[in-house]
């Protein structure tokens, strides 16, 4: 996106947010993704069944931003802060706050947006785009190479997306699915989420995709192949308590015959947790 150098940038809203109470923020439609530039700041929505209010809390530090975007596209931008008394404990958001549509660009009456130094945009590839609604969706363009480049954008065009597939375990606290399965010529883009509510961080030791034949407990019939992802794409080495995160990676294609299903297993590292999800197909 660019901005018009000829409109000057307008000063963004300040939220302010403390550790003691939830500032809720009631957003026109449902939320699609929230994002926060510090890790002072937490914004938890309900990512598994859509939903328009968000929670904001913070501990004390330097103020940061709050990104969200809604399933209608629209994208809202605050500066946020921490205060130890709250003024307000909600926020009903109106649509005239939005600074613009990811898809028709920047409203000019808010001017600009700020975001944080690590987010990178990239354009949707064209190639990729498909309106099937069935597990198996196909693009195929043979101009398309499956270059580095080409994976990256396929990879944050996922997950800018809607979520088509969803498959979820709940153990404990911890949450582990998957919301998108794409086949796209030889790779699969398989789109994960994680999220942690156990009151303790969890640092990811391995995150393993396994095509499962037979039964275990016949151990004659029972058969394992690990799928080695060939790009991971936003993963995280730890998501905190009261965190989530979503993220992608790359699997050279493999179909499932009579019998066979997908299990993915989350593991953590210097700990015993561990969540499995069984019976993917």
């Amino acid at each position: 996106m660019e901005l018009d150098e000829k409109v000057p940038m307008a000063p963004l809203d300040t939220i302010w947010a403390n550790e003691k109470m939830n500032l809720a923020l009631f957003f026109p439609s449902e939320i699609r993704q929230g994002i926060v530039g510090s890790e002072d700041f937490a914004f938890t929505y309900n990512r598994e069944k859509g939903q328009t209010l968000g929670l904001l809390k913070a501990v004390e530090g330097e103020p940061s931003n709050l990104l969200v975007i809604t399933v209608e596209g629209n994208v809202y931008s605050y500066i946020i802060g921490y205060s130890e008394e709250l003024s307000k404990l909600n926020r009903f958001v109106t649509r005239d706050e939005s600074i613009g549509n990811e898809v028709g660009g920047f409203n000019k009456e808010r001017k600009a947006v700020q975001m944080d130094s690590t987010d990178q945009e990239y354009e949707v590839p064209k190639t990729f785009v498909s309106e099937e609604k069935d597990l198996e969706t196909r693009v195929n363009n043979d101009n398309t190479k499956n270059t580095e480049e080409f994976i990256l954008k396929s990879c944050a065009s996922l997950l800018k997306g809607p979520e088509r597939f969803k498959r979820f375990k709940r153990k404990k606290g911890l949450s582990l699915g998957i919301s998108n399965m794409v086949y796209y010529d030889d790779l699969i883009f398989v789109q994960y989420q994680f999220g942690n509510k156990s009151g303790i961080d969890f640092d990811i030791r391995s995150l393993e995709l396994v095509k499962v034949q037979g039964n275990n407990r016949r151990k004659s019939s029972y058969q394992e192949h690990f799928l080695s992802a060939v790009h991971t794409y936003g993963m995280p080495e730890k998501v905190r308590y009261g965190y989530s995160a979503r993220f992608v990676r790359v699997y050279h294609k493999m179909t499932l015959g009579d019998g066979e299903r997908f299990e993915v297993r989350l593991k953590e590292d210097m700990g015993s947790r561990k969540i499995r999800l069984k019976n993917i197909r």
